[in-house]
């Protein structure tokens, strides 16, 4: 039988799940462990730890907030970029730099001192530089002196320090999981204006295209909550959640600037990754637009058509709106995303059309230099065919 701690925090996480889609969606990533170890609680990248007593002293809203805070210690990557400071004033300096996020987006945080719209819009490693004092240790909880969730260090396979390369894919992972995050609840019309500078900030041009058109078809599986069949990963736990339920994937489109932004050997590689998105999802639709100023060309792919082959179509100028304008006309629903590779030598944009946008900035010798446009709306990554075999 669960505890009475335990059941608080099954409800708590039920009413994020209910209303605030965005805490919720990263949440549910991680697993739940009650432990008298830390004083408050904690989040590591695997899970949330939190002891017993402390959380029968908070108020519903105030374990809500605790969540919600702990989970975007991990949207920060708070658990890799400690490196060698020092554990406690780091996790200060880390809640400086979300707690105010938090507030603003509604949620009431157990009682802490680690606020102050000074630090706004800081990254940790800001305030940390301002914060720090070598002569003093912080006051409050050891391991949490903020008290309200305190963050673990990432940890490697064998208990020491992880690698360069896990920490890059343990923050690459948390990156596309949060602008996964951010779009479902989008859609949902529940992600808070607030967060939205710190997401539009994720958009990371080292992160794979490959790996994000994955997440987004995965989120696109499993958007929407049933109670029928419980989450399993908290049953252990003895805490009962909805799980995630698959519905039909929809439509992905994906859009090829035909102007000379895309090359023969960028457009096999597009093609031999929706097919292999084809051949693990089945009931999914992609359509392939072709557009330089006017829509030269659409094809539709299913399960049925593989292997995928693509071929150019156009090589005229370029305009982003016809895209958009072909969707809006031809498709009963929105996509789950669109994809729109090009190398944005381009000015001309539709407005934001409410669904998640990627821009694939095609550049084969790019730099650290900016894109000649930014786009108003959506995500920028950049492809670096210097990496992709």
């Amino acid at each position: 039988m669960a505890s009475e701690s335990r059941e608080r925090i099954s409800k708590a996480m039920t009413a994020l799940v209910l209303d605030h889609a965005f805490f919720a969606a990263l949440a549910l990533r991680l697993k739940i462990v009650e432990t008298s170890a830390c004083p408050t609680g904690y989040v590591n990248g695997e899970e949330i730890g939190f002891n017993p007593d402390w959380i029968k002293g908070l108020r519903d809203k105030q374990i809500q907030g605790f969540l919600a805070h702990e989970v975007m210690h991990l949207a920060m990557t708070h658990h890799t970029r400690m490196l060698d400071r020092d554990h406690e004033w780091w996790n200060i300096a880390g809640d400086f730099a979300i707690n105010n996020i938090l507030k603003e987006a509604g949620m009431e945080l157990p009682d802490t001192q680690c606020i102050d719209p000074k630090y706004k819009d800081m990254a940790a490693e800001e305030v940390y530089d301002i914060v720090y004092d070598s002569t003093k240790k912080p006051k409050g909880p050891k391991q949490d002196p903020g008290g309200c969730g305190g963050i673990k260090p990432m940890e490697g396979k064998d208990g020491g320090k992880p690698s360069p390369n896990d920490i890059k894919k343990e923050e690459e992972d948390w990156k596309i999981a949060t602008i996964a995050a951010a779009n479902a609840a989008k859609q949902q019309g529940e992600l808070p204006g607030h967060l939205k500078s710190f997401i539009d900030e994720l958009k990371a041009p080292k992160l794979d295209w490959r790996e994000i058109l994955r997440e987004f078809v995965e989120v696109s599986a499993k958007n929407d909550y049933t109670w029928k069949t419980p989450n399993r990963r908290y049953l252990q736990s003895g805490i009962i959640l909805p799980s995630l339920l698959s519905k039909e994937l929809g439509t992905a489109v994906i859009v090829v600037d035909t102007s000379g932004s895309v090359s023969k050997v960028e457009l096999e590689q597009f093609a031999g990754e929706i097919s292999s998105i084809l051949e693990e999802y089945n009931d999914i639709t992609i359509q392939v637009i072709y557009c330089d100023t006017r829509v030269a060309h659409v094809e539709e792919f299913h399960s049925s058509d593989l292997p995928i082959q693509m071929k150019m179509h156009g090589g005229g100028g370029t305009d982003f709106k016809p895209p958009f304008a072909w969707v809006r006309k031809n498709l009963d629903e929105a996509p789950t995303c669109l994809l729109y590779f090009t190398d944005l030598e381009c000015h001309s944009y539709p407005k934001d059309p409410g669904y998640p946008t990627i821009w694939i900035w095609t550049k084969t010798q790019w730099t650290n230099s900016s894109w000649k446009s930014k786009p108003p709306f959506g995500q920028v990554v950049a492809m670096d065919m210097r990496n992709d075999k």
